[in-house]
């Protein structure tokens, strides 16, 4: 588990250090949260804005995903399509263990509006059994972020 405060030190830490691997990741909010948003080429070959968010759980006291994909005009991209065109998650893959499973759509916390988050009710217990030397963000997000393809520097550098 993760308290609030070593949350907001990590995150700092984070994104400064994101910055400077020329990754657009910003502090919001009086450092509440992170967010960095992209384009991700869809298959079909359109382009669409990814804006993503790492936000703490006080509930669960583990840092949370939260992420949405817009069309061009703004409209959020549906789920079925997230899941098959840029998440690529395929049928045979959709098991219990899925990610897919584990994304749920609610209102985001602090922006009030429909985003999706991978659910951290087994955050705590998956990074029990990591063994790392590594701050706990960055392990989280070593298995979290590739989840939905996020771009990150090689985290095997970082101290």
């Amino acid at each position: 588990m993760l308290t609030e405060q070593q949350f907001r030190e990590e995150i700092k830490v984070f994104v400064e250090r994101m910055r400077e691997n020329k990754l657009n990741w910003q502090l919001k909010e009086n450092g509440r949260y992170a967010r960095e948003s992209h384009l991700e080429t869809m298959s079909d070959g359109r382009n669409v804005s990814a804006d993503v968010h790492i936000l703490y759980s006080s509930t669960y006291q583990v840092p949370t995903l939260w992420f949405n994909y817009f069309e061009n005009n703004g409209t959020p991209i549906p789920f079925d399509t997230v899941v098959r065109d840029i998440l690529k998650i395929s049928v045979s893959e959709e098991s219990d263990s899925s990610i897919r499973q584990r994304i749920s759509h609610y209102e985001h916390p602090i922006l009030g509006v429909l985003y999706y988050n991978i659910h951290p009710c087994n955050t705590s217990n998956v990074m029990k059994e990591l063994k790392t030397e590594k701050g706990y963000l960055i392990s989280w997000l070593s298995i979290y972020g590739q989840q939905i393809n996020l771009k990150m520097p090689d985290f095997s550098k970082w101290q």
